[in-house]
């Protein structure tokens, strides 16, 4: 589709509810588990959006939901 001028991995989008007051982007997310990953906020907001999961034993994003342990993964942001 070429470079989407709207992409969430990129910072581009708000999700927000007026009604209840709150708003955040998937750049907050990604500077709150800088920390606790160890890494750069720029190459976690690509993990943390799209058909990316954590797997918590080995504390890596992989693109399977089911790795090898047989255990079924969530997806990174839901």
């Amino acid at each position: 589709m070429g470079d989407l001028l709207l992409d969430p991995a990129k910072g581009s989008v708000a999700f927000g509810s007026g009604k209840d007051c709150w708003a955040f982007t998937l750049t907050k997310f990604a500077r709150i588990y800088e920390k606790k990953f160890k890494t750069e906020y720029q190459k976690l907001m690509p993990k943390l959006w799209g058909d990316n999961f954590f797997n918590p034993k080995t504390k890596k994003f992989c693109k399977d939901s089911s790795p090898d342990e047989g255990i079924i993964l969530k997806r990174a942001f839901a």
